[in-house]
């Protein structure tokens, strides 16, 4: 479960900005939050604010640090560090350390870890937990300096050390190097933590594709199940969904290409996904058709994409983090996914969501509490600022918060200067009569 996550000099971002998870103290929809320890945590935060204001910079920062963990014991000496995106707007930033600071919980346990990159190093990485409620430390590394190692680190030291370049992740070699006092902490990023910032059309297909194996290879499966009746649940006509081994003929890929390649592409794109509409005839269901998924609308696709996905951070307990949520999708449809991660029968293993969106209705006062919400502004140099509704003067429990914010009491509207624009394309017209 993620606690508090934070960035400083990423992208738009300039100035530190977090997120916090932790339940203010505001009363009312109680099934929201869930109890973690000694501490209370929201199930979702959603994230509004115009276009380029910075969610989908923030979003991506956490895609940053999870990238980097769980890819960083890869690189070779000197290769860039890629996730390293300074504020460029700033001449004074551009060569500063992007700095990645969270707060997690894996295996009942409190994690705090700290990153600062450069281009090609590590600048400096710290991890604590939290043994008996007091933060204690595992390690901690400054860059040519050598590690600081806490009491209850257990494990090798210069081994791993020797074999650390200076772009790798500490934390990221020790699981490499099986550390056992570090695994739990390595698998919040690789098992409970799923960050989508962008999803993309390639991206769509990659997970569509993924979903297709399962379906195809595991049919009886409780996800198998479960999608089929989420798909079927939300008015798309569809009456049950399936998966088809594709059969490749000679011909359907360039001969010029090596064989091995296509080894690769006959395995990677071996199912696609089929629909079964039913069929009438005079108001009774008749027969059942079969289309192929590039047939259903694009709101459907979508669907079958954050839909699995959400099924899997739900069945798993992870963090999710999605930008553009409700990509194509009815505003309902929008709010009953959402509602899946409010609902303690549903959502039993806690997962979180924590999301970017454009669509106000999702901001009607039954839907978030007001420390759920969360605004993002570009101020005049183009950095980005991020505050947290329930911190907002004269917000109170029951304010209409979606009309509130159509209104631009909240700010983090888009300020549309169309005066020269317009003039613009008044004088075009003139110069054409």
């Amino acid at each position: 479960m993620l606690v508090s996550f934070a960035v400083t000099n990423f992208r738009s971002i300039r100035e530190r900005v977090q997120i916090d998870m932790v339940k203010s103290g505001q009363s009312g929809m109680v099934s929201n939050y869930f109890k973690c320890g000694k501490k209370q945590l929201l199930r979702s935060a959603v994230i509004y604010g115009p276009n380029a204001s910075g969610k989908s910079s923030f979003l991506r920062a956490i895609k940053a640090a999870e990238y980097l963990v769980l890819n960083s014991a890869d690189y070779k000496l000197d290769e860039d560090i890629e996730p390293y995106e300074p504020h460029t707007l700033d001449r004074g930033c551009r060569t500063q350390p992007v700095v990645f600071e969270m707060s997690f919980v894996a295996n009942k346990q409190q994690y705090d870890y700290l990153i600062s990159v450069t281009e090609k190093r590590i600048e400096s990485e710290e991890l604590y937990y939290y043994p008996a409620n007091s933060r204690s430390l595992l390690y901690s590394r400054v860059a040519e300096k050598e590690i600081k190692f806490g009491d209850y680190y257990k494990g090798p030291k210069k081994v791993i050390e020797k074999l650390l370049s200076p772009n790798q992740l500490f934390l990221s070699k020790a699981a490499e190097n099986n550390v056992d006092s570090l695994m739990s902490a390595y698998r919040f990023f690789s098992k409970g933590l799923t960050a989508y910032p962008m999803i993309e059309e390639y991206a769509e297909s990659n997970i569509a594709r993924l979903y297709a194996k399962r379906l195809a290879e595991d049919k009886d499966s409780k996800f198998s199940k479960r999608f089929n009746k989420l798909i079927c649940a939300l008015d798309t006509g569809i009456a049950s969904v399936s998966a088809k081994e594709i059969e490749w003929k000679d011909g359907m890929l360039p001969g010029s290409l090596p064989e091995d390649i296509k080894k690769q592409i006959r395995e990677d794109y071996k199912y696609e996904i089929r629909t079964q509409h039913f069929v009438f005839e005079q108001g009774k269901k008749v027969d059942v058709q079969t289309f192929d998924v590039r047939d259903e609308s694009a709101g459907t696709k979508s669907l079958f994409v954050i839909g699995g996905i959400i099924l899997e951070a739900l069945d798993n307990g992870r963090v999710l983090v999605v930008d553009e949520f409700e990509k194509n999708l009815h505003p309902s449809i929008t709010h009953f996914l959402i509602q899946l991660f409010h609902n303690p029968i549903v959502n039993k293993k806690n997962a979180q969501l924590i999301f970017a969106t454009h669509d106000i209705t999702q901001l009607s006062t039954d839907h978030f509490r007001r420390d759920q919400v969360w605004f993002t502004e570009k101020n005049e140099y183009g950095a980005t600022s991020f505050y947290r509704c329930s911190e907002i003067p004269g917000i109170r429990l029951g304010t209409p918060l979606d009309k509130w914010y159509a209104s631009g009491r909240f700010g983090a509207t888009p300020i549309i200067n169309d005066v020269d624009f317009l003039i613009e394309m008044q004088a075009d017209d003139e110069v054409e009569a």
